[in-house]
Parts: C-alpha cells; sequence; structure tokens
C-alpha cells in the first residue's frame, strides 16, 4: 500500500484515482435533461458543467482530491460519466427529451456513491462527506417515495450524516417535491447556472483544503439563487 500511496495517480479496471493517500471529495452532478430543459437551459447548463470542470481544476489540491460522475434523468437515468477525477472529466454535451425520471436518478446517484465510499475503504483513502447536486425544473414523472427515504437514511446517519443532498430548482420545478427532499433546496431565478456552478466550484475548492470530518463554512450563494424554506 506504500508504494501505492507513493503514486499521484493510478487506474484499476473501472476504477481511477489521484493521490490516493490524500482524503478524497466524491461529487455527482445529477441533471434534468428532460424535454422541459431544451434550447436555452441545457445550452447553459452544458456550458456551465464544463466551465465548473475548468475552473475547479485550477486550484492543485482540488484538482487532486475531488472525484467526478454525472447522471442524467429524462425518461429514465443514464450514467453520463463515471467516478473519475474531475482533471479527467469529458466535455459534456446534454441533450434533452422524455418525462423526469427524478426517483430513479437519485437513487443511481446514493447508489454510485456508496460504491465510491466503498473504493475509497478498500484504498485506504480519507474522505469528505460526498455531495450529490441535482437540478431540475420540474416534478418528478416517478414515485420518488423510495429515494426520499433513502435520503432522509443517509443524511441522517452518525452525529452529521454520511451525504449532503442538494437540490436545485429553476422556473417550473415543484417547491413541495424538493424541500420533501432535503433541507438543502436552492431556487434560481431562471435557468442561468453560471452563477451557481462557481459557488459549487467555490465549495469544492474550500472542501478539499480542509481536514476530513471539519465542519467548513461555504461561500454566500450567488445574487440569483436563494434558499428554499422547508419544514425540516
Amino acid at each position: 500500500m506504500n508504494e501505492l500511496r507513493q503514486t499521484a495517480y493510478l487506474e484499476f479496471p473501472g476504477e481511477e484515482i489521484a493521490s490516493p493517500g490524500e482524503p478524497h471529495m466524491a461529487c455527482v452532478l445529477l441533471l434534468d435533461t428532460s424535454g422541459s430543459m431544451s434550447g436555452a437551459p441545457i445550452e447553459s447548463l452544458n456550458r456551465a458543467v464544463n466551465d465548473f470542470k475548468e475552473q475547479t481544476t485550477l486550484d492543485e489540491l482540488a484538482k487532486r482530491r475531488v472525484d467526478l460522475a454525472i447522471i442524467e434523468f429524462n425518461d429514465r437515468a443514464r450514467l453520463v460519466q463515471d467516478f473519475m477525477p474531475i482533471s479527467m472529466m469529458d466535455r459534456v454535451e446534454l441533450g434533452t427529451g422524455g418525462c423526469t425520471a427524478m426517483g430513479a436518478g437519485i437513487e443511481m446517484a446514493i447508489d454510485k456513491v456508496r460504491e465510491r465510499n466503498s473504493f475509497y475503504a478498500a484504498m485506504g483513502t480519507p474522505c469528505y462527506k460526498p455531495w450529490i447536486f441535482m437540478i431540475t425544473d420540474g416534478a418528478p414523472t416517478d414515485d420518488i417515495a423510495s429515494a426520499r427515504e433513502r435520503i432522509a437514511l443517509e443524511e441522517s446517519k452518525g452525529r452529521s450524516g454520511k451525504l449532503k443532498f442538494w437540490a436545485v430548482g429553476v422556473p417550473g420545478y415543484d417547491r413541495e417535491t424538493l424541500t420533501s427532499l432535503t433541507k438543502r433546496c436552492i431556487s434560481l431565478d431562471q435557468a442561468d447556472f453560471r452563477g451557481i456552478f462557481n459557488w459549487l466550484s467555490e465549495s469544492m475548492v474550500t472542501i478539499s483544503v480542509s481536514r476530513v470530518d471539519e465542519n467548513t463554512a461555504l461561500a454566500p450563494l450567488p445574487a440569483d439563487a436563494q434558499v428554499i424554506p422547508s419544514d425540516w
């Protein structure tokens, strides 16, 4: 294992990790690509995701420590990119169409996070609390009951939970749905994703320089984003 830890970058069948001896942060982008996101919204989302990669990798620690996966949901959930160092992320060009299988997307995202944490444990790699960062402009067209229960379970494990689930709504989103999933709900004034992805990049950098299990203060949200009050 000492020889492995001295290697800056390792690749296994289906698994990649940079600097395995350092703490790592698993982040899933869970993106609504249903038909209502067509046109300007999906164009803005594609630009913002690609810029997020470029901005985050400017920081040397975040470049090594942030591992990213991307999942889309429309008629079904689909893994766009599996976990990899953010510096290796392929450029995305997401399309749109179909309905809003949000429940299936959330379930897949939780499964991927659990798999990644198991991989870190097998490598002896310390890890920060993983994030799932969901963006949606509509209401789910599938059953989200199981997904809701799984989020609640993961967020309640231990003293401070094993997951941070964020739900970001753009015009057309269903407030009741989002606030039923998590207390971390954000509303955007319009489907312009530059500001929120800049904030996400800053958050990944801030966490990357912190200690594992440290309660890290995040930057204020951008001007076009507001916290959605919930009953949690």
